[in-house]
């Protein structure tokens, strides 16, 4: 067992990021070894959203700066690749960077995961608030400091930032526009994990739908949700008969339309921020290709 104490440079980050940064390992590293119990803070299990505080003390039950770590650190980001992060740069502020993140590129790293946007952030400041999915694009936002990330944070959980996605579904939606209320649950299924829906046991989950216009076999929505399940989009458009085009996962062969698009059809294409450190925030990108 080693004993660590948060300095002042590293505080206010979450305990996944504050592992990162201190060992150099990566993401998928630190969120498994807090999984598996190998983290105490002040003599207490915590979660990977803890955020540490200047002298806290961080207990390690394993090897994490020996031949451990090192199998697992963080890939090294080339000077062309932080060029290509700069390029995905719609916004920012001194609070805040917005990104418009291409379909592909994983939020956060994992199993199977080469680079992720995580491993872009090597300042010690810059903290992901939240997530997309790794085939949807769209904007995403990195805080700059620990101010900001605590409004973010806070704005998405008590839902006072807003978003609004983009989808190319399968079929001719008939409803010009309606509310999907279908509580979700993930599930494991064999070896992998799919939510679905869940009247018993399920949490609330709220989708805002609006139809922009059809085309011969597919049509084009604009979705909100009102709550942030895991893939709840792409449920919720499935379960009303309509699943996103090309999301294989949920839909099934018949949405594969690669004639139509190469990628899954799903865009984050607005957020909206009413109270924004005293004024109005909008950012949009510019509409996806499958539009």
């Amino acid at each position: 067992m080693s004993l660590f104490q948060v300095t002042k440079d590293l505080a206010g980050l979450r305990l996944d990021k504050y592992l990162c940064k201190k060992f150099d390992i990566s993401f998928g590293l630190a969120q498994k070894v807090i999984r598996e119990k190998k983290i105490k803070v002040n003599g207490a299990r915590v979660d990977a959203a803890y955020k540490t505080h200047e002298a806290d003390q961080i207990e390690v039950f394993t090897e994490l700066n020996k031949r451990y770590a090192t199998e697992n650190k963080k890939p090294k980001v080339s000077a062309e690749k932080l060029k290509k992060f700069s390029s995905w740069i719609i916004f920012q502020d001194e609070n805040l960077i917005a990104i418009n993140k291409p379909s592909g590129l994983a939020t956060q790293g994992g199993s199977g995961i080469e680079i992720s946007v995580d491993d872009f952030l090597n300042d010690t400041e810059l903290q992901l608030v939240h997530r997309l999915d790794k085939d949807t694009s769209g904007i995403l936002l990195i805080a700059k400091n620990a101010k900001a990330a605590e409004f973010l944070t806070d704005g998405f959980k008590n839902k006072t930032i807003k978003k609004t996605y983009l989808a190319l579904v399968r079929g001719i939606v008939k409803k010009p526009e309606g509310t999907i209320n279908i509580p979700l649950r993930k599930k494991l299924l064999g070896k992998n994990e799919k939510v679905q829906p869940d009247f018993a046991e399920g949490k609330e989950a709220i989708t805002d739908y609006k139809l922009l216009r059809s085309f011969f076999d597919h049509s084009l929505l604009e979705l909100k949700p009102l709550t942030g399940r895991t893939h709840q989009l792409r449920v919720h458009c499935k379960e009303i008969g309509h699943a996103i085009i090309n999301d294989v996962k949920y839909g099934g062969k018949e949405v594969l339309r690669k004639d139509i698009c190469k990628r899954l059809c799903l865009h984050a294409y607005k957020i909206e921020i009413d109270d924004y450190f005293g004024k109005k925030l909008k950012i949009e990108t510019e509409q996806p290709e499958f539009c």
